[in-house]
């Protein structure tokens, strides 16, 4: 039993606080006094509190990290542990999963990219043999596993355990995904729609750049969209904010889409059906029929007439959908992530064109993280969760003793 007196309490609560400064501290040595002028608490009290949390294994003295030319007996300094604790964090798409391990200050220590398998049961399970694999290969230090989060191409329902609105996955419906990943891991599992995911790491990415509103709009295979209102991220009240690839189409590109999605139009599968298309209709082009989209961009940005067709109504109709988003919600930046979405081509191509549906227009830009928003974001969601938790478990443990 954890203590439960008011000082108990307190000296956990201090602990979290003497804590925090090694993880702001990260590869850095720390002394004593340095940590007490920076959180306010007195001496004797942070000493005794960096001595639990090196009995807990979670900081480590690093005498050897000295000023030079110092003179008399210089204090010792500390550094965190960063291996004390462990996380995993799953971006699971239509197509491929990322998985990977890392420690407390973020860093990757081991990962791996699969295939995504055709159906939910099959994928959960590879993500579950995959994690184990590269814990196996860490040795003595996977079992410091603490928590893992998992982005789901679809809408989470917590209440329910379920993902919902996963058409490119399908198979979720009678799988309680948290609790069987939670089960088979044996630690905590959070489960995020992998857009939500994305949005974190790239929040994470303009830390300190003073942008409170913002949407990040994933397109690759499917399309969805990420919301940071004053902040913080915006789920909704079902936690199905954002799907803005559900959005209905009346009329894009001079066509018009009889009750089409922009997924429907702008996702890579519509994409290179429309440049399909473009060239049954007789429009030029130097491009074999199977180019994938990104040739059919950079064909499109050498004057393709095939190619620029298929741009010209994809980015329309993004633009068209972003402008309802933008309209609503007044942001101050828009981030294009995805294969398809973070393309510079392409983000130029929407930039053009959403003048025709908005007076005010926000800034636009394509992903600076890639493919890899939503794992950074997944390992940073479970990185929160263990941070703001382990010292009470190492503290409370050794207040049980």
């Amino acid at each position: 039993m954890l203590e439960e007196s008011g000082s108990g309490m307190l000296r956990l609560r201090n602990g979290q606080v003497v804590f925090d400064r090694f993880v702001e501290a990260g590869t850095k040595p720390i002394s004593r006094a340095e940590i007490a002028r920076l959180t306010g608490l007195s001496k004797p009290t942070v000493n005794t509190l960096v001595l639990d949390l090196e009995d807990a294994g979670v900081v480590r003295c690093n005498p050897s990290a000295q000023p030079q030319g110092r003179i008399g007996r210089p204090a010792a300094s500390y550094e965190l542990v960063a291996d004390a604790a462990l996380v995993v964090g799953v971006d699971m798409g239509a197509t491929k999963t990322i998985i990977g391990v890392a420690d407390l200050l973020g860093e990757v220590i081991a990962a791996e990219q699969i295939r995504t398998p055709a159906d939910a049961v099959a994928a959960v399970n590879a993500v579950v043999n995959a994690t184990r694999g590269l814990l196996e290969s860490l040795g003595e230090r996977g079992s410091r596993l603490e928590a893992a989060c998992m982005g789901v191409p679809g809408v989470y329902r917590p209440t329910h355990d379920r993902v919902e609105m996963a058409p490119n996955l399908p198979g979720f419906v009678d799988l309680p995904i948290r609790a069987e990943l939670s089960d088979r891991l044996g630690v905590e599992v959070t489960i995020e729609n992998d857009v939500n995911l994305a949005t974190v790491g790239e929040a994470n990415e303009m830390a300190g750049k003073g942008t409170k509103d913002f949407a990040a709009i994933s397109i690759g295979t499917g399309i969805g969209m990420g919301m940071v209102m004053e902040g913080a991220l915006y789920r909704g009240a079902h936690g199905a904010a954002g799907e803005i690839g559900s959005v209905k189409l009346p009329r894009v590109g001079g066509e018009v889409f009889h009750a089409l999605t922009l997924e429907d139009v702008a996702s890579a599968p519509a994409i290179r059906k429309l440049f399909h298309r473009s060239v049954e209709a007789g429009w030029r082009t130097g491009l074999e029929g199977d180019a994938d989209v990104p040739a059919i961009f950079s064909a499109a940005a050498r004057g393709d007439e095939a190619a620029t067709a298929a741009l010209d109504i994809a980015a329309d109709a993004v633009a068209f959908a972003t402008s309802y988003f933008c309209w609503v919600n007044d942001p101050t930046l828009v981030v294009f992530g995805g294969g398809v979405g973070s393309n510079p081509i392409f983000v130029d191509a929407v930039r053009a064109r959403i003048g025709r549906y908005l007076t005010v227009i926000p800034e636009m830009a394509p992903s600076t993280l890639g493919g890899r928003a939503a794992f950074l974001g997944a390992i940073s969601t479970a990185l929160a969760k263990v941070r703001s938790s382990l010292v009470v478990k190492r503290l409370g443990r050794r207040s049980e003793r």
